[in-house]
């Protein structure tokens, strides 16, 4: 039976949806003293005005770091000085999620609402090894269809396949390793403290960082949080359920929404039942070039559609509308062409063998040594490709305490969404008891990553400049709120 290949060759991002891109070069303005070879760049979202101006360069650092003297490797590094006229000496260093995002393609997300952290205050972004320009151990591209039309039996060739591939040692791209780089980035430029942000699996090397360098860390902001003690992927089925049936269970409790579309958890049974047991052919546009195309729904692209549905609140607000349409008139075609665009976009986004390098050699060690079966939406797919693919992809080091909880006495600030899909509040929680100085904020009707939602850009930025959250005033959080629910494709009730 044919299968939902980009399920497969996507299953385990935590950021999924941000539409990312490189940066251009310009010319060279200011004398460059850290030995970089910083020049003026610009760092650009495509498809959006999201841009940053900074200052790029390379740091050259040993691929295996037992081996100073062996293969070298350039790691990309930008700077972003800070606007206002006296730049206080501890900037803040941003970490990606994916894992597989580049810091600086990434950045420009977030620069806005952090704005106010940034007026005197550099921003210092590092690509970790294997993603944007650090060496980037990035897959072959497959085309959409072939993707699509992949099955089980061809996960293992296509990972061997991308193995064979790369420019690069896959054991030497893990979290511990990377965040040499950063410090050494930091050395470079001359900073002695620097201030933490991470979002999603940023969390974790965010933590990881200041597990190896404690003194050189001010304060630290975690959003959309990892405990150390969770294998990624092992968790995503119960979660996402956890999330959508909230959501649905919200439809339920708004009258105008469950007068449109009643029962809408039931139905979502329903589906998984039905696309399991007899998949349908649904005729879509293709996402890039509009052509139409035909593939096969079946319970893989439900759950992929649904999954990335699940990031935001705006595309949460759909799910009982989309839920309803599939279930009692048969239309999959809304539901396939979502899951289409998001999972074209983490294609190009996403470097997949440093992703496969991260969780082989960290989380693979964590999950089951059988898929156990269960009747989620995602139900054992993220175990059947993990063992898959981990089967094949070589391990790299990982220290003996790396899955032990982080903690210590820094300021500490979490950061959560109340209906985050794959890290839910819950999560920080673990990791806020290790630390002395924690503060846990959960933003009303968010998802996934909320430092871009409301106010709370402000207050990450207000804990940064103090450095502690003594301060903070978190009143204006009660204006956060579910979006409204769409009750047609216009969007919801006027």
């Amino acid at each position: 039976m044919k299968t939902a290949g980009m399920m497969k060759f996507f299953p385990k991002i935590l950021c999924a949806g941000l539409a990312l891109a490189p940066f251009a070069t310009l010319a060279q303005e200011e004398p460059d003293a850290s030995g970089l070879g910083l020049e003026t760049c610009e760092l650009v979202v495509p498809g959006t005005p999201l841009s940053t101006v900074g200052q790029c360069g390379w740091l050259q650092r040993p691929e295996n770091p037992n081996e100073p003297d062996g293969r070298q490797i350039d790691i990309r590094v930008a700077r972003i000085p800070a606007r206002g006229r006296v730049a206080e000496p501890d900037p803040l260093v941003f970490f990606a999620g994916g894992p597989g995002q580049a810091a600086t393609e990434s950045w420009p997300i977030v620069a806005g609402a952090l704005r106010k952290a940034t007026e005197n205050r550099d921003v210092l972004l590092v690509d970790q090894r294997g993603t944007g320009q650090s060496n980037p151990l990035k897959c072959p591209q497959i085309e959409l269809e072939e993707a699509l039309m992949a099955d089980w039996e061809q996960l293992e060739p296509s990972t061997r396949a991308c193995l064979e591939a790369l420019d690069g040692d896959p054991r030497f791209y893990t979290t511990t390793i990377a965040m040499a780089d950063i410090d050494a980035a930091r050395e470079a430029l001359g900073y002695e403290k620097v201030n933490l942000y991470g979002g999603s699996y940023g969390t974790r090397a965010a933590q990881v960082y200041y597990r190896l360098y404690p003194d050189r860390v001010r304060s630290i902001v975690l959003d959309g949080v990892v405990p150390q003690t969770l294998g990624l992927g092992t968790e995503h089925a119960i979660k996402l359920d956890q999330a959508i049936y909230r959501v649905l269970a919200a439809c339920d409790a708004d009258p105008t929404c469950a007068e449109k579309f009643p029962g809408a958890a039931d139905l979502l049974l329903d589906l998984i039942l039905r696309t399991n047991e007899a998949p349908v052919e649904v005729t879509v546009e293709h996402p890039t070039t509009g052509q139409p195309f035909t593939l096969t729904f079946n319970r893989e692209v439900l759950a992929s559609a649904l999954r990335f549905l699940t990031y935001s609140p705006e595309t949460q607000a759909m799910l009982p509308m989309l839920i309803h349409e599939a279930a009692t008139e048969n239309r999959f075609d809304r539901l396939a062409s979502q899951m289409l665009i998001t999972a074209t976009g983490l294609q190009q986004s996403i470097a997949q063998g440093m992703e496969m390098s991260v969780m082989c050699a960290e989380d693979y060690p964590l999950f089951p040594p059988e898929p156990p079966a269960n009747d989620t939406l995602l139900g054992n797919l993220m175990e059947r490709v993990v063992h898959i693919q981990c089967g094949v992809w070589p391990k790299g080091p990982v220290p003996e305490d790396f899955n032990e909880p982080v903690g210590g006495d820094v300021p500490l600030l979490l950061l959560s969404g109340e209906l985050d899909p794959v890290t839910p509040p819950e999560y920080a929680d673990q990791v806020a008891v290790h630390f002395d100085n924690a503060t846990h904020l959960v933003a009303p009707g968010q998802a996934h990553i909320v430092a871009t939602r409301g106010c709370m850009g402000d207050l990450v930025s207000q804990f940064i400049m103090d450095g502690g959250a003594e301060n903070l005033e978190t009143d204006c959080m009660a204006n956060l709120k579910p979006s409204p629910f769409f009750i047609s494709l216009t969007g919801p009730s006027p």
